[in-house]
């Protein structure tokens, strides 16, 4: 079986995570798995993959919105004759939509993983035609938690037999046996108490209200943020608003996460809207204490292991925060949270897409 994956880029966000991980898999199992993206800037995770013999081609065009993307796909789809062309996030799905329509490959199937519950373009009549017609053209829908699944057969409908449920997963490997770092490098005291959250600064992610929790704390609890993104100066200059900039750390784009997670002593996945939270098993598998937001996707995730709060009620926030202070309870949300991250692994992942191709080659 020849697979193509298709992505818009790889820069730090859940679904390049996702990636990263997968396909490697899908290749140490023995099959012929190659990753196109139309862009190559911050390409977070591209060397990575190289260097694990993965195939990485980036669209000639070298552009997110370029609409030109249709032929650089169209080409590389012929030229290369794949059984599956599997297609993530937004450019990439409606470029490669318009690209099957030029494939007379009728034996060939595209297959799509939706990542979000939500987006911009849902406010609009116009683009929930668009999106009809765009997902519809696609033999499978694949979601990545039954929150977005439900979410997007609202918006667009369409016929039940092509949607399932694929969860994302973790190599939980990376997560054993790892050490913090020093804590001086990410200038934080051993005595500090350490919130850390690993997201794009992006609309869909709030860290301005973890930044208006640490008004409800004392001096030693210290907010880390890794990652960048196009809000990240706007979140710094509300820190500096509210008063609380000394006690808050930028670490921009990294690659020791796992590393940096050990270091953490609380993991906050504080976001307004969630496909999944590959981030919170991350921090699960860390052993550590991990608070999100009560949204649909990363609520499944998070449920019965750590804690759950509103997005919008920084104070909520800090109190969960608090009940932390409670060593017994600490170990036994930590525990669980390590417990829970056990059900989301890259193997269970890699497994259940292959055996969605095989089943979709297989219908006619």
């Amino acid at each position: 079986m020849k697979i193509l994956h298709i992505i818009t880029s790889l820069e730090l966000g859940g679904a390049e995570k996702l990636l990263s991980e997968l396909i490697p898999l899908q290749k140490e199992l023995g099959y012929d798995v190659e990753l196109m993206i139309l862009s190559d800037i911050n390409s977070v995770f591209e060397k990575d993959l190289i260097k694990r013999g993965i195939r990485v081609s980036v669209s000639k065009y070298n552009s997110k919105v370029s609409p030109l993307n249709i032929f650089s796909i169209a080409e590389k789809i012929k030229k290369e004759n794949y059984d599956i062309v599997h297609v993530h996030l937004v450019h990439a799905q409606y470029w490669t939509r318009f690209a099957k329509m030029l494939d007379f490959n009728r034996k060939r199937k595209y297959i799509t993983t939706e990542h979000s519950t939500s987006n911009r373009r849902r406010n609009s009549i116009v683009f929930k035609l668009i999106d009809r017609f765009i997902f519809r053209g696609f033999d499978k829908i694949v979601s990545i938690s039954e929150a977005t699944e439900k979410s997007l057969k609202e918006w667009i409908g369409g016929d039940e037999k092509n949607y399932c449920v694929i969860a994302n997963g973790v190599d939980l490997s990376h997560f054993e046996n790892v050490y913090p770092i020093s804590r001086d490098e990410i200038g934080v005291e051993n005595s500090d108490t350490v919130l850390m959250m690993v997201s794009r600064f992006q609309a869909a992610k709030n860290q301005k209200g973890v930044v208006s929790a640490l008004k409800s704390l004392s001096e030693e609890y210290k907010v880390v943020f890794v990652g960048d993104g196009v809000l990240e100066r706007d979140v710094q200059e509300f820190a500096r608003e509210v008063g609380v900039e000394d006690r808050v750390r930028f670490l921009g784009l990294r690659k020791d996460i796992p590393q940096l997670l050990k270091t953490a002593d609380i993991v906050i996945q504080y976001s307004f809207f969630e496909g999944f939270g590959i981030t919170a098993v991350e921090g699960m598998a860390s052993h550590k204490p991990v608070i999100a937001s009560d949204v649909p996707g990363l609520a499944e995730v998070v449920r019965g292991a750590g804690f759950l709060c509103s997005n919008d009620n920084p104070k909520e926030l800090a109190k969960l925060i608090l009940k932390l202070k409670d060593e017994k309870l600490y170990k036994e949300v930590a525990d669980k949270c390590l417990e829970r991250s056990k059900k989301f692994t890259i193997e269970n992942s890699a497994k259940e897409y292959l055996e969605l191709y095989k089943k979709t080659l297989e219908r006619e």
